[in-house]
């Protein structure tokens, strides 16, 4: 595609990718690509969006799909000119990186008002109160907290993204809110069986451990939920040698990315494992709580309306 006349940083290319929505019609292999892509998302909609890498191991577990670099690559070209053209809906496939801060502020008191009732609508009593264990759920790679954080917040468990632990800013600010908790703190970590997922595990653990201890805080249990050994027998996980450029820890025989696991395996492991930590009994008295103070909320909020 040629290059516009002129562009914001007044740089010239000789050739450009499409831009904006753009017709496509692709060749025979490539729609049959599109066409498998399309049942992955169909087959996984309830658990929709799925990142590009989620969608590369259902098709290579699910429809016979190469599993290379080069494959996996020829996928991300293929959603990206599918989605521009409207052959994929944008909102299937999950991309991360962009950050947005608004300025605040509202139309009128009318939208003011209205976003009021749906708080109130929504209110919820906080659904760990009354647990003996304050239960936190680490994922490795930020694409998939939408999708299982779904889950853990229907038993009041927090989600955070553990990619960033190289941090020790997110490393200490983890600490001291574990640290405070008159409760212990049980984490409950989902990442890649290979040596860098699970070295940001024990890295982690170590570290925030000894920044609760100068804390004066009750130590965190960690509990690896995913990926195990087990768990690539019970599902049959595509893996892949270690790379040759990881060498931490022992050498590893083959490795599995979290992403192999399909979106049903892998919630069901995270309810799983939820139900056993959580107490159940608890659980239900805060959701009922909860139900009792929504109605005197709306109640009370009819009467100041009036």
């Amino acid at each position: 595609m040629s290059a516009p006349a002129s562009t914001v940083s007044g740089r010239i290319y000789k050739r450009t990718r499409v831009r904006g929505f753009a017709p496509w019609t692709p060749r025979p292999h490539v729609q049959d690509l599109v066409d498998r892509v399309r049942a992955v998302l169909d087959e996984n909609r309830q658990y929709l969006p799925m990142t590009a890498r989620q969608v590369f191991y259902r098709l290579v577990g699910a429809h016979g799909y190469d599993k290379t670099e080069q494959a996996y690559a020829r996928l991300l070209e293929t959603l990206n000119r599918a989605r521009r053209a409207r052959m994929i809906p944008m909102q299937s496939i999950r991309d991360d990186g962009g950050t947005q801060v608004g300025p605040g502020g509202w139309e009128d008191p009318a939208q003011f008002w209205s976003a009021v009732r749906a708080t109130a609508e929504g209110y919820t009593h906080s659904l760990d109160d009354g647990q003996p264990v304050c239960v936190e759920l680490w994922v490795e790679a930020a694409g998939m907290v939408p999708m299982v954080s779904r889950v853990a917040a229907e038993f009041g468990v927090a989600t955070y993204s553990s990619g960033g632990f190289d941090s020790v800013t997110v490393k200490h600010s983890a600490a001291r809110r574990i640290a405070y908790r008159e409760i212990p703190t049980t984490v409950l970590h989902l990442g890649d069986h290979d040596p860098s997922g699970l070295s940001i595990l024990d890295s982690a653990a170590e570290d925030i451990s000894a920044f609760v201890a100068d804390l004066n805080g009750t130590a965190p249990t960690f509990v690896r939920l995913a990926v195990t050994e087990q768990q690539i027998t019970r599902y049959r996980l595509p893996s892949a040698p270690q790379k040759t450029t990881d060498r931490r820890g022992d050498h590893m025989h083959h490795t599995v990315q979290a992403e192999a696991m399909s979106p049903t395996e892998l919630t069901g492991e995270v309810r799983a494992a939820l139900e056993a930590v959580i107490d159940l009994d608890a659980l239900t008295a805060a959701r009922r709580q909860g139900e009792r103070e929504r109605e005197q909320i709306l109640t009370r909020l009819d009467d100041f309306a009036q």
